[in-house]
């Protein structure tokens, strides 16, 4: 009779979780992957042909998280064939500006990436905060801010909205002041840089120098160009690199187009190394106390595009297994887990992918 209950009680928790859905919001969902919005000048067919292939253009850097495969020719060749690509489209006019808002289709896309051999970004990315400081000529070095370098501000997140990456502009109030200097930004001091940016709860920190600089001594100053040493922490990693260009405009663009493909470089799902036989994985969730929590578990599960599903095998107190069939990796389903705050695991420095263990936060 005791065992007839359990099983009962195990359907009726399998039923309810089938049923649940919850809305709970999470940071660093970018939307509108598979969209673009393109300056137009007209209504003309012309135009919109070309307005078509900028914005599939847009979606394939999007989705991929890599800016370098607009040079690949098969890539090339389906920008030929945009329109085959098209949901749907429409003109937009503002005070300002005609735009043509284009849709594109999901699977095409996605599937067109994978037979190139790209690369597949998941809608949920890190949030990344940006400090920058800029040495003009003439000039002290100085931290760029809303206030006194509006122009370049709005550049960095017109380039992360295209590149669907999230970044958070700090501050520079008091508390920024009592935490980093000047010399902390220019110098890509990363420790200084992560404590000054626990306040804003972000999963990366970038930091970036732009100065001008001579190409060489014979050359004339309307030679000159700016170049920009950026430094990328995230998850006690550390990357670095330098982009140049003839404007401050050129340098922040690539600024962020480098720190996109870097975080495309660990998120992004790479599909030609996809094992058919590690297809399956066991993940134990701990510290759970209501059924609603089964149901966000699952949705947050089945929402990461790493897994294709998921469900649930076994519960017993506050613990519950589940089964995931997964379209990657185990470790691209970990560096999508440990995007979401409400989950983290058990050991975090030596985790077993065989096993891999959770604590829901309450």
């Amino acid at each position: 009779m005791i065992k007839g209950v359990a099983i009962l009680v195990r359907l009726h928790l399998i039923l309810c979780l089938s049923l649940c859905c919850f809305t709970t919001a999470y940071a660093g969902v970018i939307e509108g992957l598979y969209s673009a919005r393109v300056e137009v000048p007209d209504q003309s067919t012309s135009t919109q042909n070309a307005a078509i292939r900028e914005g599939l253009e847009d979606v394939f850097v999007k989705v991929s998280g890599n800016s370098a495969l607009l040079d690949d020719t098969q890539i090339k060749q389906q920008l030929k064939q945009a329109k085959s690509y098209l949901r749907t489209y429409r003109f937009e006019q503002t005070p300002e500006q005609l735009f043509l808002a284009v849709n594109f289709d999901q699977d095409k896309v996605d599937k067109q990436l994978r037979d190139s051999g790209y690369r597949i970004w998941d809608k949920r990315r890190p949030e990344t905060i940006v400090w920058l400081a800029i040495k003009e000529p003439g000039d002290s070095r100085k931290l760029v801010a809303e206030g006194s370098h509006q122009a370049l501000v709005d550049i960095a997140q017109s380039a992360a909205k295209r590149r669907g990456v999230e970044i958070v502009q700090p501050l520079l109030d008091l508390d920024d002041m009592q935490n980093i200097s000047i010399y902390d930004v220019w110098g890509g001091f990363v420790h200084q840089l992560s404590q000054a940016s626990q306040r804003y709860g972000v999963n990366n920190v970038f930091s970036a120098r732009i100065y001008q600089a001579q190409s060489s001594e014979d050359e004339q100053q309307s030679a000159a160009t700016w170049q920009a040493d950026w430094v990328l922490l995230e998850a006690g990693n550390t990357s670095a690199g330098s982009v140049s260009g003839a404007e401050q405009a050129q340098v922040v663009n690539a600024l962020v187009n480098a720190m996109a493909d870097t975080l495309a470089a660990k998120y992004a799902i790479d599909f030609s190394r996809f094992d058919p036989e590690a297809m399956r994985t066991i993940v134990t969730v701990k510290n759970l106390t209501s059924l609603s929590q089964y149901g966000e578990i699952l949705k947050f599960f089945n929402s990461l595009s790493v897994v294709s599903s998921a469900s649930l095998v076994s519960q017993q107190g506050q613990v519950a297994r589940f089964e995931l069939n997964l379209l990657g990796e185990v470790e691209n389903l970990i560096d999508a887990i440990s995007l979401d705050k409400r989950i983290s695991p058990v050991n975090r420095f030596d985790a077993d992918k065989q096993n891999l263990e959770y604590f829901w936060k309450l």
